[in-house]
């Protein structure tokens, strides 16, 4: 017990030889480096917090981008551009899709980065083996390329269709109608 009173009475002695002003200096000095550790500390926090809260939001971005260009898709048939004459819900008019094919003007009108359309008959086939439409010969193709920015990072996202057209048959007119994918590619941000 009289070992630790001397140690602290030692330590006392010590502190009391360094002069009030000098001691008061010195506090300052501590409160001061504590004020900076503190600071810096939550700014540490502050960047931690920042750089999670920018990686959720290129996520939630690209998520908008992608639900934008799915309904847009789902809408897209019925646009006037697209539908059929007879007003068949969720209809594309092949005639009509041909005439669009290769026009520049249309890539600035809606926000994908392509549109095509591709026949029933060609789903389970690449797009390198597939027939491309030209007005050459047309209706024997299986996909419509309607544009194609050629983005490097995109994602397609499609929508089933009922892709019709005009045939003549025995001196009568009918709408032949066949099942399509209506695909729009969105370019997602890296």
């Amino acid at each position: 017990m009289k070992s630790q009173n001397l140690v602290v009475n030692y330590t006392k002695m010590k502190i009391l030889k360094i002069p009030k002003s000098k001691r008061s200096q010195l506090q300052i000095q501590e409160m001061a480096f504590m004020l900076v550790a503190v600071l810096f500390f939550f700014v540490l926090v502050g960047l931690f917090i920042a750089s999670l809260m920018y990686s959720n939001l290129k996520e939630d971005a690209t998520e908008i981008a992608e639900t934008r260009t799915l309904t847009s898709v789902t809408n897209l048939a019925d646009s006037p551009e697209f539908s059929c004459v007879l007003s068949k819900s969720n209809c594309v008019d092949e005639d009509k899709l041909i005439s669009l094919i290769n026009k520049t003007s249309y890539m600035n009108f809606w926000t994908f980065s392509s549109l095509k359309v591709v026949k029933f008959g060609a789903f389970n086939k690449s797009e390198k083996e597939m027939i491309k439409c030209t007005r050459a010969n047309y209706p024997e193709c299986e996909l419509f390329l309607v544009y194609d920015k050629d983005i490097s990072n995109e994602r397609a996202i499609s929508s089933y269709v009922a892709l019709c057209r005009k045939e003549y048959e025995n001196g009568y007119t009918y709408d032949k109608c066949e099942l399509a994918r209506l695909v729009a590619g969105t370019g997602l941000k890296t």
